[in-house]
Formats: structure tokens, C-alpha cells, sequence
């Protein structure tokens, strides 16, 4: 495809109404009139500044009536509608990108959905049970970890672009705050469950799991922390993923490359 193409109908009824999305694929979006989503986007000099996961696909027959998200944000790691996003055009734009490797979108139970399985159940595990803790410290910890990445995002900025990592700082690990970056939490849930199926099958294919280190700048010879400080910016630039949709204002567009995307977003 050599330019983007305008779909004429809304981001329900084009993506999630016809079925267009899939298990695992990857969501970047831009947060319209909100201070930490213009911090994290000036520090990391991106259009967007959040990014979450598909989860479960639309699916009367099961029950599904509406495509759900799973991401970490201010209340930790938790699952929403898709809607959030697609029915509020004055408030985000939305980009949608696909791990297209056969190994994992095979929809062989051995195959693809056995990873694809993996990563979204790795993500799962991470909701924090709320009710475990007491109101007033879960408020303090979200109002905690939401100072912490205003700091990050411009602090960030003044680096030179191959040492701009957004790693959480000691102190928030040891308040014990919910400190995953969301693209972070991304990146993470798409390496464990590779890795933890590569593990269960002796797969010694160690190319599965460079095709899901998404961060152009760093590799499997990385610690955990570098994986999870994964930016929003770097998702949206790594080329191991596709560009699928953009949804900006509330138009819908087919985008299949890094130049689809900046013809939408400039237009």
C-alpha cells in the first residue's frame, strides 16, 4: 500500500463491529488536553504518549459484545472496553500496530494462539487485586507513580536519544507503587509468555524471541529493567511491528508503514 486509505465508517464499526482487530495487537494513543500525556510526549518527542494490548476480540456468540483492552495506567494494570478510546475522538487518537510473524498469527493451538495465549495470560496475572489494600494508601500510591512519570518524561529530554530510558526510580519500587510503564507492561508480557511457551515446548529458536523485542535498542543480552522501560515512542518507531490503523479525530485510516502514518498524522 502506497498511501493511506480513509475508511468511511467509525472506529466500532470498521474494527471492532467487522472484526478487523486481533488477539495481542498492540494500541499507541495520544491523550488530547491532558498535562502528563503532553510530559511523557515532550520527553520522548512522539505523537503518542500511552499504549495498551487487545485482550479479548469481539464475539457475540461467546458473550463478547465489544473488543476489551488490557493496560497499566493510574490504577495499576486493568481491562477495558476498546470504546474508551474509539467513542471519544475529542479526547484520543488511537494507532493500532501487529506482530505479524506467521509463528505467532497461525491460528494453530501448538502454533500462534498458544503464544498468543501466553502473552495475554502473563498480562492478566499482573492485575493488582484492589481490595487488598486500604483506600486512602491505594490513592496515595496512583497519585505517587503519576509525580513519578511527570518527572521521568521531561527529565528524559535532556539525554542523548541512545541513553533515553524511562526507568522507574528506586523509591517508587520500594513504596511499593505500581511502576510499570505502560508500554513497559507491553513489552514485558509480549517477552515473558514468548519465553515462557519457548520453555514449556525446548523451542531453542531464539529468533521468536528477538521478533518480540519491540525497543529498537535493546536486545536479549538486556536486563529486565531495560525491557521495561520500553517508551510509548519506542513501540510506534520499531519496525518488528506493523502499522494497521490510524484513528485520528475520529476517522478511521489503513495504514501499512511509518510513512502512511506521519501522511495521516501531518494531514
Amino acid at each position: 500500500m502506497k498511501n493511506p486509505v480513509k475508511i468511511s465508517g467509525s472506529a466500532m464499526e470498521e474494527l471492532v463491529e467487522k472484526g478487523k482487530l486481533k488477539r495481542a495487537d498492540i494500541l499507541v494513543t495520544r491523550s488530547k488536553g491532558s498535562l502528563l500525556g503532553w510530559l511523557i510526549r515532550f520527553g520522548t518527542k512522539s505523537y503518542w504518549n500511552h499504549a495498551a494490548m487487545v485482550y479479548v476480540i469481539r464475539n457475540p456468540v461467546l458473550g463478547y459484545d465489544s473488543t476489551f483492552i488490557i493496560e497499566s495506567g493510574g490504577a495499576g494494570v486493568d481491562i477495558h472496553n476498546i470504546g474508551h478510546y474509539f467513542k471519544r475522538p475529542k479526547k484520543y487518537d488511537v494507532g493500532i500496530k501487529r506482530l505479524e510473524k506467521d509463528w505467532f498469527q497461525n491460528d494453530r493451538d501448538d502454533g500462534g494462539l498458544r503464544f498468543q495465549r501466553r502473552v495475554r495470560g502473563f498480562a492478566l496475572g499482573e492485575i493488582d487485586d484492589k481490595y487488598d489494600h486500604r483506600l486512602v494508601v491505594d490513592i496515595a500510591r496512583k497519585i505517587l507513580r503519576q509525580l513519578v512519570l511527570a518527572v521521568i518524561f521531561p527529565w528524559l529530554r535532556r539525554k542523548d536519544p541512545s541513553k533515553r530510558r524511562a526507568r522507574m526510580p528506586k523509591i517508587a519500587r520500594k513504596l511499593d507503587v505500581n511502576a510499570y510503564i505502560c508500554s513497559g507492561f507491553v513489552q514485558w508480557a509480549y517477552y515473558r509468555g514468548v519465553a515462557k511457551v519457548l520453555g514449556e515446548t525446548s523451542d531453542t529458536d531464539s529468533e521468536k524471541l528477538n521478533d518480540v523485542i519491540f525497543n529498537p535498542e535493546i536486545s536479549q543480552d538486556d536486563s529486565e529493567e531495560a525491557l521495561l522501560s520500553t517508551t510509548p515512542a519506542d513501540l510506534a518507531t520499531g519496525d518488528k511491528l506493523t502499522w494497521k490503523y490510524i484513528v485520528r479525530d475520529g476517522d478511521v485510516w489503513e495504514v501499512s508503514s511509518q510513512e502512511d502514518v506521519d501522511a495521516v498524522l501531518k494531514g
